[in-house]
Order: structure tokens, then sequence, then C-alpha cells
């Protein structure tokens, strides 16, 4: 158990560092390449979290309608950011790209675009449910401060992506951040397993 602990909280954040890199390297670049790669980064990155965030609420004990209200949230944030990234990947950049006016409000990177609303919704909405059942649901009192935090975050990012973009910014701090931290808490709840073990 305690080798799959450390490789949960492994992965989790170098995935997390990753997708930190890859949206460093577009802001960076605007490089129509690494767009994609952010773009499949994004719904790689809502995949990772789905499966460390479960691995996460079993160690921690969470159970019953938490645990199906957790699978619930986290399925709706890769179902909705994979459907906005896929089609933008898929369909609207090659319209676009083949010459087609695709309008502004269809694209993911304006605002206010469709397609951004979807992924503001799995984000913040979806992914802000999810951390706030972890919260509610787990006696772990250091995980249960980190995922209060961040699923506020996430909320008050998604309400305030209906009145101003800039106002989005706090989701992904509580996404983005609290789940290395999250990763972290996992790392040390294994060393003390060892030490009580020895």
């Amino acid at each position: 158990m305690e080798m799959i602990n450390k490789k949960a909280a492994v992965i989790g954040i170098a995935g997390a560092a990753l997708y930190f890199v890859s949206v460093s390297l577009f802001i960076a670049t605007q490089n129509d390449i690494l767009l994609t790669l952010w773009e499949l980064m994004t719904v790689f990155g809502a995949v990772l979290e789905l499966v460390v965030l479960l691995h996460i609420a079993d160690r921690n004990g969470l159970e019953g309608s938490y645990l199906t209200l957790l699978k619930i949230f986290l399925s709706g944030t890769l179902i909705l950011t994979s459907a906005a990234h896929f089609t933008s990947i898929g369909v609207i950049r090659p319209l676009a790209a083949d010459g087609k006016c695709i309008p502004d409000w269809l694209k993911i990177g304006n605002f206010p675009s469709l397609e951004m609303t979807v992924d503001y919704t799995a984000w913040g909405f979806f992914m802000g449910a999810a951390l706030l059942v972890l919260a509610l649901g787990t006696k772990n009192k250091g995980l249960r401060n980190i995922s209060a935090v961040s699923a506020v975050l996430c909320f008050a990012g998604f309400v305030g992506s209906f009145f101003n973009e800039n106002l989005w910014y706090p989701a992904p701090i509580g996404y983005g951040f609290g789940f290395p931290v999250m990763c972290i808490l996992l790392l040390k709840q294994n060393k003390k397993t060892k030490v009580v073990d020895k």
C-alpha cells in the first residue's frame, strides 16, 4: 500500500508540474502545436486528478454517498473538459485553419465563448463540488482544510467567470495548487505509516 501511495503522489505532482510547463510554453510562444499540447494536458490532468483523488479518498476512508458523489463530480470534470478540448482540437481549430469563418464565441481561449464556459463549468463547478465532497467526507484535518479552500476558490472562479474573465483565476489556483498539496499530504501519510509499522 505504501508503494502505491508514493507512486500516486509522485505521479500527481509530476503531472501537475508538466501541466504548468505546457501552459508556460504556450503563453511564451503562442505556438499552435504547443496549444494542442496544452489542451491535451488539460484532458490528461482531468484523468490524473480523477485517479489520484479517488486514491486519496480511499486512503482517507471516504465511503458511501461521499465516495459516490466524488466519482460523479470528478467524472463530470473529465467529460466536460474532454468535450471542450477535443471539439477545439478536432473541429474548431481545423476549420479555422482551412479559412472557415468561426465566430469568436465558439473558440476556446476567447471570452465569452461556448467552449470556455463548458471548460469553466468542468473545472470551476464540477471540480469545486468534488473537492467540497472530499472536504466534507474526510476526517483528515489537513486534507479537509486544503480541499475546502480549493473548493471555495473553484466556485469563486466559476461564478466570477460570468462577470469578467480575470475573475476566473481563483479556480486554477484552487485545483492547480490544491491538488499537488494533497499529493504531498499523501506522501506525508505514507511516511507516518512506515514509522508506525516499524
